[in-house]
């Protein structure tokens, strides 16, 4: 119609929270800041350069052993120099360090996009919650005036003499107890729009009910392995233990050896303030660092690395189960809400029926107010089953997707301009100077020691794992385990004294 204005979408909320959200933003900004610590890591490799100026006076006044006076001394310098320094070799620390700060920032990305999938998700779950109670607050407002036409009519009928005042309080107390649960509905509906604007920068209009979700897994077996092959959370916990074992090799390169050079050019006048008295200086020098007694401080370091990365170690399978578990729920949430809609669909149907046929009864005189009453609830809960179960249904789709890590504004919106988070790092990495930086990592990461740990003790499984039947979405059983690795409960850790770091 003319005039009419369109629905918004909700690739249009997911579009307008991808671009403005503060959150994400933020998050965005953090990752900016861990790129640099990779540039940090790196200084080391690069030319370093800087300019030295100065100008002395040292007067110093002095009693001599034959004069009863004092002899001034005096001594003038000025000058200027350019210092060069180059790292040669740090014994693979600095390239131990370099990839700690790498996994961190790749850890980094995977923290970003678990976010990217929480703001999402809190974007569609506003949004259905949104369309959710604007439902409940349209059936339960419909139920008051049903209500309400009943209790007109039971009060004609009782001054006729045809019913007692009975039912007409049985009618009236139902209304009440209708417009009690509609005042908390309307609260309700406000509660989600204010959760929308919140997370999406704006008050939602009217909303499109839309399509469903796209990439949904078809069963359970196949969400638990791609849960396990993409989730941010786990990558998360993966990347961060391959740091913690980066860090274990630098804290060992503390013991090698390390080399650089340094040079310097300029001009000094050691003996006064005249510029035509400069002279050439130049030097240059190689240092070669050997760390001999550290007073137990590398070894202590080495053992705390260690320790960190077995920490890690227990957090990446941690990190697993939770995943796993997470989508098991959801994927149960996404089934039983499947079989809840179906049922509340067949139960409203079955519901009209029968209440049209006792509101035909109760007009002949052949049903009672009872009845009416009855079936005129039964209505109402068939309703508000069915507008509960489609809300859980698209919101355990939603938390499938979350968990896995596809709640991704470039998978459920086409055309968005996806951010890059690797684009700052490049950028940063090309305007650093560094002639000799290939030549002198390349070198550096041969030296770099080994960045295994000892094994963390291993977890027994808690029972035996049982494998389950995998199940057709959305109409399978319910998940009922985890996929938990088998096990005994030996600990490789070696002996106190094999594992001491010295």
């Amino acid at each position: 119609m003319p005039g009419t204005v369109a629905a918004e979408t909700l690739a249009e909320a997911i579009a307008d929270a991808y671009r403005h959200n503060p959150q994400l933003q933020a998050q965005r900004a953090e990752l900016r800041a861990l790129d640099e610590t990779v540039i940090e890591a790196m200084s080391p490799y690069r030319l370093g350069a800087s300019i030295n100026s100065n100008i002395a006076l040292n007067e110093r006044r002095q009693r001599g052993l034959s004069s009863e006076g004092f002899s001034v001394f005096e001594q003038r310098s000025m000058g200027a120099s350019m210092s060069i320094s180059q790292l040669l070799s740090s014994g693979g620390r600095t390239a131990a360090q370099v990839s700690a700060a790498e996994a961190d920032v790749l850890s980094g990305r995977e923290r970003l996009r678990e976010v990217e999938n929480s703001i999402l998700f809190e974007v569609i779950d506003a949004y259905v919650s949104v369309l959710r109670d604007q439902q409940l607050v349209a059936i339960q407002t419909q139920a008051v005036g049903n209500y309400e036409r009943q209790v007109a009519q039971n009060r004609s009928r009782e001054a006729e003499g045809d019913l007692a005042m009975t039912d007409v309080a049985q009618a009236q107390a139902q209304m009440l107890i209708i417009r009690a649960a509609l005042a908390q509905s309307l609260a309700s509906l406000q509660q989600s729009r204010s959760r929308f604007a919140t997370v999406v920068g704006r008050n939602p209009g009217a909303l499109d009910p839309g399509p469903g979700l796209p990439a949904v897994p078809m069963t359970s077996v196949e969400a638990q392995r791609a849960a396990a092959d993409e989730s941010p959370i786990l990558w998360q916990a993966i990347l961060n233990e391959r740091a913690s074992g980066q860090r274990i090799a630098a804290a060992r390169a503390e013991r090698a050896p390390s080399i650089s050079a340094q040079g310097n050019v300029g001009y000094v006048n050691p003996a006064g303030f005249q510029t035509r008295d400069l002279g050439g200086n130049i030097g240059g020098s190689i240092n070669l660092t050997v760390p001999f007694f550290a007073q137990g401080v590398i070894g202590s370091r080495v053992r705390a690395a260690i320790a960190q990365q077995q920490s890690a170690t227990f957090r990446v399978e941690e990190a697993r189960r939770s995943v796993a578990a997470g989508v098991l729920n959801a994927w149960n949430q996404t089934v039983t809400a499947q079989q809840q809609l179906r049922v509340g669909q067949e139960a409203v149907t079955a519901a009209e029926a029968a209440l049209g046929g006792v509101r035909r009864g109760f007009a002949e005189g052949f049903r009672s107010n009872f009845e009416v009453i009855d079936s005129e609830q039964r209505l109402l809960n068939a309703q508000l089953l069915t507008v509960n179960a489609r809300y859980s249904l698209f919101a355990g789709q939603a938390t499938l997707l979350a968990f896995i890590g596809r709640l991704q504004a470039a998978v459920l919106v086409d055309g968005i301009a996806p951010y890059d988070a690797g684009a700052n790092l490049a950028a940063q990495r090309r305007d650093q100077f560094g002639p000799f930086l290939p030549l002198v990592r390349a070198f550096d990461r041969i030296q770099r020691p080994s960045a295994k740990g000892y094994p963390a003790p291993t977890i027994a499984a808690a029972a035996a794992v049982r494998t389950g039947v995998a199940s057709p979405a959305p109409d399978g059983p319910l998940a009922t385990t985890l996929p938990l690795p088998s096990g005994d409960a030996s600990d490789p850790i070696p002996a106190s004294g094999s594992q001491r770091e010295k």
